[in-house]
């Protein structure tokens, strides 16, 4: 029995060793997750001003962070940061906006996007409409008016046509003056020259029905009724309701 112990002890003692490790102590991993969101506002207040047909401006309220992204498209809504034209990026609360003519291309849709420290886009943003008719377009058609109102002061010599076409003109005149709505500047002397013209024919119309009204009044003609004459009442009738009214009183 003592014989088989020694043995045993014997080969566990000349048995070879092993460790068993679940990997090499030398090799691992590091492994780092970071998450990054955009924390913060969306730019606010965004609005689109006409300033001519060519000139759209833009003003916005910055975010969190001061950087912002201006971005348009031509007749539907901006999707996205990659969507559309980019407008402006910079830390302005304001900018212009070139273009075609507003009046032709369409509604204009804008949508400023705010960015992180960490260079992050908001996904949001905050949107605006331009939907703009052309001031120049407005001034042909009010032009034409004027035109047709004055040709037609000269054809019938009416009064009322006469101070509608020197009204037109007028208000020709000094919307070109003050608001400076045509593509014509006027910086420009012959610009400033042809500025004069609608006065002057507004002046013309009332001139001329002036004078037209001075003939007739130099040939013993009145000036102009309008409506019909009034019809003169029966010169008898007074009388007659005289007697009529003694009858009912008993004759006195």
């Amino acid at each position: 029995m003592w014989r088989g112990l020694l043995l045993l002890l014997f080969l566990l003692v000349l048995a070879p060793q092993g460790v068993v490790f679940a990997g090499n102590l030398t090799d691992y991993a590091d492994i780092t997750v970071t998450a990054a969101g955009y924390v913060g506002t969306a730019p606010s207040n965004l609005t689109v001003t006409y300033i001519s047909d060519y000139e759209v401006g833009l003003e916005w309220i910055p975010g969190t962070y001061n950087t912002t992204m201006v971005r348009v498209a031509y007749g539907r809504p901006v999707e996205d940061t990659d969507d559309g034209v980019e407008v402006y990026v910079g830390n302005a609360t304001s900018t212009s906006f070139w273009t075609s003519n507003v009046g032709v291309v369409g509604p204009l849709y804008f949508r400023a996007f705010s960015q992180d420290k960490f260079g992050n886009w908001e996904p949001f943003g905050t949107t605006a409409e331009g939907d703009f008719m052309s001031m120049s377009f407005l001034f042909t058609i009010l032009v034409v008016l004027g035109l047709v109102l004055f040709i037609a002061a000269f054809r019938w010599k009416d009064m009322l046509l006469s101070y509608a076409a020197a009204l037109t003109w007028m208000a020709i005149g000094f919307w070109w003056i003050i608001g400076d709505i045509s593509n014509f500047g006027l910086e420009d002397p012959w610009v400033q020259i042809l500025v004069f013209i609608p006065f002057i024919l507004s002046f013309t119309v009332l001139f001329r029905l002036m004078n037209t009204e001075i003939r007739h009044e130099a040939q013993g003609k009145s000036w102009t009724e309008m409506g019909a004459a009034p019809r003169e009442s029966n010169p008898n009738r007074r009388l007659e309701y005289r007697d009529m009214l003694r009858k009912r009183i008993g004759g006195r």
